[in-house]
């Protein structure tokens, strides 16, 4: 902590204080300008014990203006005030930190004190990503949601609109899934699911897009296939579950599999998931299993 021998209260006399020594953030309390009174913990350890009790010494030259500019219009009453700034860390490293400024006034209304708040923005883009991966990937199989799926089938199909609709979209849907849950309970269904995305990721190529769409659902992109591809494509994945995912009771897993061109008669991902879905319907109705008949809605 920096040496802070000045006219003021000791911490433990100041309830602000302890309230900042006990957040996981970067907290400080400065000065209009821009001298430190008091951070907390978090700041001192990003910082280093030996820092000066100069908040702007630990701010690049550089960026002085802006974080003197920031403290101003916090004082004025703009607050809060938000300011990304570079902050040098123990290790001579400097850090992008998100700063909000927010006016302490006294109860004669001036502004003698700002609280800094600052959040490590490579530590924010760390949680931000992982929190965009928890929503876009699904938790049980590791492939894509159904709405980041739309949202990458969206922009295939605006791509498309602009310079040629290409490609197709295949729908898979596992026959008799419900059974294998009631039968055996959901471990062994989610067994299934996961051993279902395992093999069609195998059977994928890279610039394919595999996704779970519902509970035993899964779609497909296949961004430049044509009709007859696309079939084989299709032919290939179902064989691929046949054979190789089983529940614990040994039987056969099957699949029944439909896919749509993607046309200029299709406007919208939405259009695009219907169709294919209807395509796929239209294989489960009334076919025997074992006569695979895989074909695009016409």
């Amino acid at each position: 902590m920096p040496d802070l021998s000045r006219d003021v209260a000791p911490v433990s006399e100041r309830p602000l204080d302890a309230v900042l020594d006990a957040a996981a953030t970067l907290m400080a309390v400065v000065t209009v300008d821009g001298d430190l009174v008091h951070w907390n913990p978090a700041c001192e350890r990003l910082a280093g014990p030996a820092a000066t009790s100069a908040w702007l010494e630990a701010v690049p030259e550089r960026e002085h203006f802006a974080a003197r500019e920031a403290l101003s219009r916090a004082a004025q009453g703009e607050s809060p005030v938000h300011v990304d700034l570079g902050f040098r860390a123990a290790d001579g490293e400097v850090r992008p930190i998100c700063w909000t400024k927010t006016a302490l006034a006294a109860p004669d209304g001036d502004v003698a004190f700002v609280l800094a708040t600052g959040i490590d923005a490579t530590e924010r883009d760390r949680v931000e990503e992982r929190l965009r991966e928890l929503v876009d990937r699904d938790p049980l199989t590791g492939l894509i949601t159904r709405r980041r799926f739309e949202e990458e089938l969206e922009r295939h199909v605006t791509h498309g609109r602009r310079y040629g609709m290409v490609g197709a979209l295949i729908v898979i849907d596992l026959n008799d899934f419900r059974s294998i849950n009631e039968d055996h309970g959901h471990r062994a269904g989610d067994h299934v699911l996961v051993g279902v995305a395992r093999t069609l990721t195998n059977r994928l190529r890279e610039t394919d897009l595999l996704a779970r769409i519902g509970g035993d659902q899964f779609a497909v992109l296949l961004p430049r296939a044509k009709p007859p591809e696309a079939e084989r494509v299709s032919q290939a994945l179902e064989d691929a579950i046949a054979e190789e995912v089983r529940p614990h009771d040994g039987r056969r897993i099957e699949a029944s599999i439909g896919f749509a061109p993607i046309t200029d008669t299709l406007s919208s991902a939405e259009e695009t998931l219907l169709a294919a879905d209807a395509a796929m319907f239209a294989v489960k109705a009334g076919q025997l299993r074992h006569v695979r008949r895989l074909r695009p809605l016409e």
